[in-house]
């Protein structure tokens, strides 16, 4: 009985081969499948931007006035401190706000004339100064001109303070107009202060007993060597008598409360 061998052999070639061909393309299937049923991942890029915008800034200038100006009472109140250390450091009474002199004064600056308004009462003018207290500090420092040794009476350099400090006089009122920067030497420039004093002083020929020079002593007297008579030398306005040793206190107390704040 004789077999061949060569035709099994091919046959179970064609089947082996059938067989791959099959598990492949299950296979090929499966990955197909498998890929199918991933989900797919999406990649999503957002861009940001942020802008950050500044307004422009607008600065504005503003001039702030003088409080000692623009408010009356501090106007007042600063005029009355300052005169008052003044006339206690030299042996006078305190002086009183007087509306009428305010009126009288107020009157004179609206004229915008840089003259005295040649009225009924004492008149000092300043002009130009940051505030109302270094306006009457500037008449006040007239002192370092004076000779209280021998007095000649009202000048130029001493008039305002002589009138500051003058013995005889009770009242005053001051008025302060803003003229700002007006050409000229006719006008006052920028702030200007007008005060009114009752009664006046710097009288010449007032006591023609006494004569001018003893007169001047007696209203304008330096508190830490005056040795004459403390009054005012005039019968018949309420003459005032101080006391030698509060004239010391005062002296004391007066010259440091000056070279506190003006010093």
């Amino acid at each position: 009985m004789l077999h061949r061998t060569i035709p099994r052999i091919l046959t179970t070639t064609t089947t082996t081969a059938t067989i791959l061909m099959i598990l492949l393309s299950a296979l090929t299937t499966l990955t197909t499948a498998q890929q199918q049923q991933q989900p797919k991942a999406t990649v999503i890029v957002t861009i940001i931007t942020t802008a950050t915008a500044t307004a422009p800034q607008t600065t504005t200038t503003t001039t702030q006035e003088p409080p000692s100006y623009t408010s009356p009472a501090l106007f007042q109140s600063s005029i009355l401190d300052v005169s008052n250390t003044y006339r206690k450091a030299h042996n006078a009474s305190n002086l009183i706000w007087n509306t009428t002199l305010t009126q009288y004064a107020m009157n004179w600056a609206q004229e915008c004339k840089w003259q005295h308004s040649n009225g009924p009462y004492g008149e000092n003018l300043a002009f130009g100064y940051p505030n109302v207290s270094s306006a009457v500090a500037a008449w006040g420092d007239e002192v370092q001109k004076y000779n209280f040794q021998e007095p000649t009476g009202f000048t130029e350099e001493t008039g305002h303070f002589t009138q500051l400090v003058w013995r005889e006089t009770r009242e005053v009122g001051c008025a302060a107009i803003d003229w700002g920067g007006i050409n000229g030497t006719e006008r006052p420039q920028g702030w200007y202060v007008v005060c009114e004093y009752s009664p006046r002083g710097n009288i010449i020929g007032g006591n023609k007993k006494l004569g001018d020079k003893e007169f001047f002593k007696i209203n304008v007297q330096p508190s830490s060597t005056y040795s004459g008579p403390y009054n005012t030398g005039s019968a018949g306005n309420g003459a005032q008598r101080v006391e030698c040793i509060m004239g010391v206190w005062w002296v004391v107390l007066g010259w440091w409360l000056v070279l506190l704040t003006f010093g």
